[in-house]
């Protein structure tokens, strides 16, 4: 009988272990041979794609984030920043040089000092202020300018006035340990020239040394320097040099208005902050996650299993999915090669794939061309088919590989004159024996009246009943879902496929994301 798009039986009784995969360059399908198939390493590209699917769930994350810093900010103090400016360098003012690697070396050691425990505790007592040195150093930032000789010393406190006293004590008590400093070092200075001095006078005295002798004039003008050396020590202008010297009093930053918080750029941060940790998040998980694809990442699948993506069917039960069944109906209309196959088996690695869904909307699809369709429910371990279809279990497959007459067990389906539906039929203790011997053949080759014969099997990785159904059957489909399918248990399904000679022509993914097509339509 001459259809429109009729279905034509053309493959040999035994497949062989040949894949029809897609001639990009032709836009063709042509038959390959199985090889062994890894995945390509996530790229560039890949790395984006990613982003792009995730991007609703990206900006919620860090909508999220950035709120919740904003409301945290808001609900944080005021801060307020007060400075005092130091010199160590007094010489400067009185027109004496200085050697600037003297200067540095000041620089770092009043630093050094100013972020000491000792100073902190000296601060405290100098300010009288009612805290511990450890929360006042933990207030305390040093700015420096080493080629003026300029320390900025800067603190914060929720007031001004804290943190005018909290900068002034740290900037007196810098001064005064710099006093104290330089009053030791001179006081020892003195004491060693003095003792130096005694020492002189009591050789002058000694009765060997005449006086007017060579000796006792080296004596003499030894004794004359330190005494000059001692007037110039305890000069009071030589005390100062090397002091701190304030410059000015504590002023407050910012024009006094508080320095923190600031929500809108602490949230706008954490915003930008949270993107790139969720983005790059997800293309980690993406990365390492053991999921066959995720939307509509064909190329992917394709790399995976050496196969081409027949066809993406959404979630639900809409417009959508239709046009995923007739996308996939013509596809398989129009395969090259070996020719279109009459029987088909339905294969999944893993439950909940969806694969008795598409069995079903496949046949429905080829219904609609006028084709005479026979839908096999080949699993044997939990049948499905009989109940979405509204029909009775027995008697089904299991009875015609029994020896049931076949036209009894073959159900019309309510809706759909040129379908036909086999179900499962009676129970059987052993379904790998019963399905992968000479009968089940039999029974696919008596059903010759049908143009297609859509085989339904159970899920491929814990049973062997796939692949004895696949191994009999012209060609199989291998449906994959999104979210439940695992790449390692997909992988080593199509490798126990390939050693049993199953005829694998392409691959469905269910649960893809797809465009709507409303606007279009309209």
């Amino acid at each position: 009988m001459n259809r429109i798009c009729g279905w034509v039986h053309a493959l040999p009784l035994t497949p062989q272990p040949w894949r029809v995969v897609a001639d990009s360059t032709q836009n063709v399908h042509k038959v390959t041979k199985v090889g062994t198939y890894t995945p390509d390493p996530m790229d560039l590209a890949d790395h984006f794609r990613t982003i792009a699917a995730n991007w609703w769930r990206i900006l919620v994350i860090s909508a999220v984030v950035a709120g919740g810093v904003y409301s945290w900010s808001r609900h944080q103090p005021d801060t307020y920043v007060a400075a005092f400016l130091v010199n160590v360098a007094p010489e400067v003012d009185k027109g004496q040089g200085i050697d600037p690697n003297t200067l540095a070396i000041r620089v770092a050691n009043q630093t050094f000092v100013l972020e000491s425990q000792t100073l902190g505790e000296q601060a405290v007592k100098t300010g009288k202020l009612h805290m511990t040195a450890s929360e006042l150093r933990s207030r305390l930032e040093v700015v420096t300018v080493p080629f003026a000789g300029n320390i900025l010393i800067k603190t914060s406190a929720h007031s001004t006035q804290q943190a005018l006293d909290e900068a002034s004590a740290y900037a007196q008590a810098l001064q005064q340990f710099s006093i104290d400093t330089v009053n030791a070092e001179t006081q020892a200075l003195i004491d060693q020239t003095q003792t130096s001095i005694d020492t002189l006078k009591a050789r002058l005295k000694d009765p060997a040394i005449r006086p007017g002798s060579d000796i006792a004039n080296q004596i003499n003008t030894l004794l004359n320097a330190e005494q000059t050396q001692l007037i110039t020590i305890k000069n009071p202008l030589g005390i100062n040099l090397g002091v701190v010297r304030l410059k000015g009093g504590a002023t407050l930053d910012n024009n006094g208005q508080p320095v923190a918080p600031r929500p809108m750029r602490d949230g706008l941060l954490a915003f930008l902050v949270a993107f790139v940790v969720a983005s790059e998040g997800f293309v980690v998980v993406r990365a390492l996650s053991d999921r066959v694809a995720k939307a509509t990442d064909v190329e992917a699948i394709t790399a995976l299993t050496g196969l081409p993506v027949l066809a993406l069917v959404p979630r639900g039960r809409g417009p959508e999915v239709v046009e995923a069944f007739r996308t996939l109906r013509t596809n398989l209309m129009f395969l090259e090669g070996s020719g279109r196959p009459r029987t088909i088996a339905i294969l999944s690695p893993n439950p909940a794939a969806g694969k008795s869904f598409c069995a079903m909307h496949l046949a429905e699809s080829a219904v609609a061309v006028d084709a005479q369709v026979v839908l096999v429910d080949a699993d044997l371990r939990r049948p499905v088919l009989h109940q979405r279809l509204r029909t009775e279990r027995e008697p089904g497959l299991s009875d015609a590989l029994r020896g049931a007459p076949l036209s009894a067990t073959l159900h019309r389906v309510d809706g759909h004159a040129n379908l036909r539906l086999m179900p499962s039929g009676s129970p059987v203790t052993d379904t790998v024996a019963a399905l992968g011997g000479r009968a089940f053949r039999d029974v696919l080759d008596s059903l010759d009246t049908a143009e297609l014969v859509i085989v339904d099997t159970p899920p491929g990785a814990g049973y062997a009943d796939a692949l004895a159904v696949s191994a009999q059957c012209d060609a199989a489909l291998l449906v994959l879902d999104s979210q439940t399918t695992r790449r390692r248990t997909t992988k080593q399904f199509i490798e126990a496929l390939d050693r049993t000679g199953a005829s694998l022509i392409g691959v469905v993914l269910n649960g893809a994301t797809v465009n709507k097509r409303d606007t279009y339509d309209r």
